[in-house]
């Protein structure tokens, strides 16, 4: 990981924060005005749904040699980034995604690409971009997705869906906009694909290794899609890259969901740090195999005072047991369907409402009286290795629809052979990754005044 770090430069190598903008928010290029705040949450859970089924074809391919392909594309993911590349700048829509490593956008000469709302990125327009050798360090990053033409380096990626993505790995200028930079800049134009040149206390990073996509298939499913970051824990995501000069870390702070007026923080180095009292922490696995993602040992899940009987080393990553990982581009936590039975079950003796029918994708919901008081809602506690509790109060384990008139555990049960802990139960909690010393801490935090 650090050996690519040398080859980064930054204006701010110690610290940086950039926004983090859901897909659902006002500030968000692809927010739909036409949708009720149910529609949008409903929308959100049907693609943790989808999230699953990509994330869980990814590890069983990267898992196995003989089907070892790359992700193309991160699969629905709830988070966009506003990123500056090349000089001059071209500001882009990406998405932020904790569970892919390789950056990369679309660029000309394009054979093959998706639509999308702004010009495709020129880099023989740019005067800081260049080809990186067959014999970089970064090529050799990619393994069996790297090729050569000539001296050159080329990325092929193919996912099993049919999308696939080709072109040159080069190295080019990225710019991190603070947030409040970065929403003023949302706030006068969404869409614009205008050239930046005053960033203020933007972070510039030099050198940083891209795919230059000049053959795309398959489509992130809206023009204001341009591209993505990886924030993974492979060796050439942005955190990776990074290395050193970041401290290994990152953090982020996601505000509720049901408060459109604030976006999200995403913390890079010092910034990382969580500022709290009550901070528990738990080792972050990485498989050998795929260190994309990011693992966790859970030991048991508590619904109030009541803890499940769930068999040990039921989730040790390191002992065979069904893969958990935490992830912010998948909205809902989801349990395998022997654990979400047990749970399920518990959190329907302890709430004393009507169940009511649920709709898709949630599987438990109850009718909440006419007064909108609702009463005797437990906690949720995740038990982590290292004593670590994850304690979701009811504001981070239920979902409010249809108006406030139902409530629905925002907890599904899918047999997907992985486990995943979404960014609902995450909401208003900093979670700090310490990727070189392979922790995982969290504290509650009101990320809405952050």
């Amino acid at each position: 990981m650090s050996s690519l770090s040398r080859h980064i430069s930054t204006s701010n190598p110690s610290s940086f924060k950039v926004a983090l903008i859901h897909r659902d928010s006002p500030f968000s290029p692809l927010y739909d005005h036409s949708a009720s705040p149910s529609d949008l949450l409903q929308r959100s859970a049907q693609r943790s749904i989808s999230r699953l089924r990509h994330m869980s074809l990814v590890l069983a391919a990267e898992s196995s040699p003989s089907k070892l392909q790359s992700t193309v594309k991160a699969g629905p993911n709830e988070f966009l980034m506003k990123v500056g590349v090349g000089t001059p700048v071209n500001s882009f829509w990406l998405i932020a995604d904790t569970g892919s490593d390789l950056s990369w956008i679309q660029c000309l000469p394009c054979e093959r690409c998706f639509n999308q709302s702004v010009p495709i990125f020129d880099p023989k327009s740019s005067s800081t971009y260049q080809q990186l050798a067959c014999s970089s360090p970064q090529c050799q990053a990619l393994a069996m997705d790297a090729g050569c033409y000539g001296e050159y380096c080329q990325y092929s990626m193919s996912y099993g869906d049919g999308s696939s993505t080709s072109g040159p790995l080069l190295s080019e200028t990225f710019i991190f906009e603070t947030p409040e930079s970065t929403i003023s800049d949302i706030i006068s134009s969404t869409t614009s694909a205008k050239q930046t040149t005053d960033h203020g206390t933007s972070a510039k990073i030099k050198r940083l290794a891209f795919g230059c996509g000049t053959s795309n298939a398959g489509s992130f499913g809206n023009d204001n899609e341009q591209g993505l970051v990886g924030l993974g824990g492979g060796p050439l995501s942005l955190i990776s890259q990074l290395g050193r000069s970041i401290s290994n870390k990152f953090s982020y702070c996601l505000p509720s969901r049901l408060d459109e007026n604030v976006t999200s923080v995403l913390n890079f180095g010092e910034n990382a740090d969580i500022q709290a009292s009550d901070v528990s922490s738990t080792q972050l696995i990485q498989l050998e195999g795929n260190p994309t993602f990011f693992l966790l040992n859970l030991t048991g899940i508590s619904v109030g005072s009541k803890r499940l009987d769930i068999p040990p080393l039921y989730f040790d990553p390191t002992q065979n047991g069904e893969p958990f990982l935490i992830d912010s581009g998948t909205s809902l936590t989801i349990l395998g369907p022997d654990v979400y039975d047990k749970l399920a079950d518990e959190v329907e003796k302890a709430i004393d409402l009507p169940k009511t029918d649920p709709p898709r994708p949630f599987s438990l919901c109850f009718e909440v009286p006419d007064s909108g008081n609702i009463t005797g809602l437990p906690n949720i506690t995740f038990h982590f290795s290292g004593n670590a509790d994850w304690i979701n109060g009811p504001e981070n384990s239920f979902i409010p629809l249809d108006d406030g008139h139902m409530i629905c555990l925002g907890i599904l049960g899918a047999s997907q052979g992985m486990s995943i802990l979404g960014n609902w139960a995450q909401q208003n909690r900093v979670v700090e990754y310490d990727v070189g010393k392979r922790m995982l801490s969290f504290a509650p935090a009101r990320c809405g005044e952050v």
